[in-house]
């Protein structure tokens, strides 16, 4: 299951040292502050998710909370098919800042994805965003990509960048797009519907017109060691 999330998904600013590397911070409990905060600035260094940014592949669920202090938590996250997953969320209070990180292992010391979805502002390659349209990914990538049918619950994920310019994003990290269709968008074709493969090109998909509702960034699962490593 973890590894399903994996494949569906991948300046220095001074900063205040209670909050690594971000915007100035907003208070959780008041709608009134949240609201008010400038429009997202895609292109900021501060808020642009890297290989090695906000979370590194060695990092811990131990390290993240003492990076990030009382900006970190330890808490069950919804994951594939409904299911809750123990992982570690930063900015959980601010909507616009909110990253999830999913591990592979229950000691949360194995990074398997760090992922943004619903409000949050975070921007990945190129200044792909939550929000970026079919066409912002495709030109991105400066070719056609593959992903997996609407409506399921792996709807929408891009399985296969066909060795654009997504396929391998500096860092060697692996970068994960997930596309929805718009609400109130009327009706879908059935043939773009369910667990089938979509080319990001035909008709049918550019006229149901998705747009990107989550970003995410990845590594395989570390190797176990074999018996030659351990007798080393």
């Amino acid at each position: 299951m973890k590894s399903k999330i994996v494949a569906a998904s991948l300046a220095v600013i001074a900063l205040s040292a209670c909050s690594p590397r971000g915007p100035s911070e907003t208070p959780a409990s008041s709608e009134a502050a949240v609201s008010s905060l400038a429009p997202a600035d895609y292109t900021s260094l501060a808020t642009v998710m890297t290989c090695d940014w906000p979370v590194k592949k060695t990092d811990t669920a131990e390290s993240l909370l003492a990076t990030y202090k009382s900006y970190a938590q330890v808490t069950d996250i919804p994951g594939a098919e409904g299911i809750m997953q123990k992982g570690v969320v930063l900015y959980g209070n601010d909507p616009r800042r909110r990253v999830e990180v999913f591990f592979y292992d229950d000691a949360l010391t194995e990074v398997s994805t760090v992922l943004i979805r619903g409000d949050s502002q975070w921007s990945g390659p190129k200044g792909l965003h939550l929000g970026s349209t079919l066409a912002d990914v495709e030109g991105a990538n400066e070719k056609p990509f593959k992903l997996s049918g609407f409506d399921w619950d792996y709807g929408g994920y891009v399985s296969d960048f066909n060795r654009g310019k997504l396929a391998k994003i500096k860092g060697n990290c692996i970068f994960g797009v997930r596309l929805g269709l718009p609400e109130n968008g009327g009706p879908v074709a059935a043939s773009i519907e369910g667990e089938r493969t979509l080319v990001s090109s035909d008709a049918v998909v550019v006229a149901a017109r998705p747009v990107v509702q989550e970003l995410s960034v990845g590594w395989p699962k570390p190797e176990a060691p074999t018996e030659d490593d351990t007798d080393q």
